[in-house]
């Protein structure tokens, strides 16, 4: 009973966010509406409302929030550091700015000024261009880790400074071409579902289709990974690979996410060690526990961000960070 518990307790607690996350907002939903909405008796407008807004929005913000969990829970692993995540350690960073420099440079060299002409490419392409962003803001990171032999604390340290200098490169690629441009990305980089539509969704699934469960295949090498790695190469395993792949693997899911919503951080510090303290025995359980609670805590952070100042809105990436900020300091607090 206690393991039925476990494995359904947070699927239904993120189907009660979803279904909370239809019916608030600026437009009060009722209840009976979504059963009238299921039985197609509901009006254009309130079609429109949940199913052309708020559906895809909770959806993506689902996928979002996995995404950043599971890198979350991959750099924890291979740096064995409760601090490292995407954001700390500046690959969100470095997606982001690659973003930018699609989104700005490029948008205004082919003339493009207004805020939702901004990208001169498809949304399908975008995940692949914040990729890139993420693998060289990675490989920095696999560089100066591996050849300094940096301690845990250090490595956070590192990837902080590295966030920054990408950060600053960003404010430089903003203030340079102009207001009209910034704007909509200074929302964007705040980390928010705003406007999230079908077209982002299809965008995103393809890679959560991939990556999400290749990422809860991979538990036994995980496990080996979560071992001393002098035992383990003794059994010829080879940690140095294993952890290049895993490296790889959470760039990709932290650049695809932040393709579609920005950078929301502090997801990948709280979920995955709330993740092993709910899982503390199977490594495949605490990765399903990270995808829905990633998922459950940007559903609801997104919900409360509309909620709260409506009828305007509160980035989702402001909500986390509200939430995750005190988490860090506390974590930061006791590994120092």
């Amino acid at each position: 009973m206690t393991r039925l518990l476990s494995v359904l307790g947070l699927p239904l607690l993120l189907l009660l966010a979803a279904l909370t996350a239809l019916v608030q907002g600026a437009v009060q939903v009722q209840s009976g509406n979504l059963i009238e909405l299921m039985a197609g008796e509901a009006g254009a407008h309130l079609q429109r409302v949940v199913l052309d807004y708020r559906l895809p929005r909770v959806l993506l913000g689902g996928l979002v929030g996995a995404h950043f969990a599971l890198a979350g829970y991959l750099l924890q692993l291979i740096t064995r550091n409760p601090l490292a995540d995407a954001g700390v350690l500046g690959i969100s960073s470095g997606s982001g700015l690659a973003a930018v420099i699609v989104f700005v440079v490029l948008g205004r060299l082919m003339g493009q000024d207004t805020a939702y002409q901004l990208v001169p490419v498809t949304l399908a392409w975008l995940p692949w261009l914040t990729l890139t962003g993420g693998l060289l803001a990675g490989a920095l990171l696999w560089w100066l880790w591996r050849r300094t032999g940096l301690s845990p604390v250090r490595l956070a340290v590192v990837g902080a400074t590295c966030a920054a200098i990408f950060s600053a490169l960003l404010m430089g690629a903003l203030v340079l071409w102009g207001q009209a441009s910034s704007e909509v990305i200074i929302l964007w980089l705040a980390g928010t579902l705003y406007g999230a539509g079908w077209e982002r969704l299809w965008a995103l699934l393809p890679w959560s289709l991939v990556l999400l469960p290749l990422v809860t295949l991979l538990s036994r090498p995980m496990l080996l990974l979560s071992l001393d790695a002098q035992k383990t190469q003794t059994l010829g395993f080879n940690v140095t690979r294993w952890n290049g792949l895993m490296l790889t693997l959470a760039v990709a899911l932290a650049a695809s996410a932040v393709a579609m919503s920005g950078p929301v951080g502090f997801v990948g510090i709280l979920v995955p060690w709330l993740a092993r303290r709910l899982y503390p025995n199977r490594i495949v359980d605490q990765l399903w526990g990270c995808i829905w609670l990633g998922a459950l805590l940007v559903v609801a952070g997104d919900t409360l961000g509309r909620v709260v100042m409506s009828p305007f809105e509160l980035p989702v990436g402001v909500v986390t960070a509200l939430i995750g900020c005190p988490f860090f300091l506390y974590l930061l607090n006791r590994k120092v």
